[in-house]
């Protein structure tokens, strides 16, 4: 599945780069908003009923406004497996209740 899934969710072509370009956290942390773009399409991937997060920062690269999205798994929703991201930043391990992809 893959960045596959994101493709398909925002009916744009697989060979686009996805850029993430902000993180906001609600409701202490149970609700993860990750806010990108695909060229001309602004979207965000919406996390609700986290349970648990894991971040990977990788402190050898230097801060940026964006991050090229390199791998994403989504996982299994209910908190069943982590949904995967691996950035040219960072790695993140989330499991949730639902995820969602809502154009903006």
């Amino acid at each position: 599945m893959g960045l596959t899934w994101i493709y398909q969710a925002l009916g744009v072509e697989s060979a686009s780069p996805l850029w993430l370009s902000a993180l906001r956290i609600g409701d202490w942390g149970r609700i993860l908003l990750l806010e990108g773009d695909c060229g001309e399409i602004r979207f965000t991937l919406i996390f609700s009923d986290c349970r648990e997060q894991r971040w990977r920062s990788y402190a050898h690269e230097q801060a940026v406004e964006s991050n090229r999205l390199v791998d994403f798994a989504p996982g299994r929703d209910q908190q069943r497996a982590p949904a995967q991201l691996l950035s040219e930043h960072f790695g993140l391990s989330v499991w949730y209740g639902t995820l969602e992809v809502r154009r903006r």
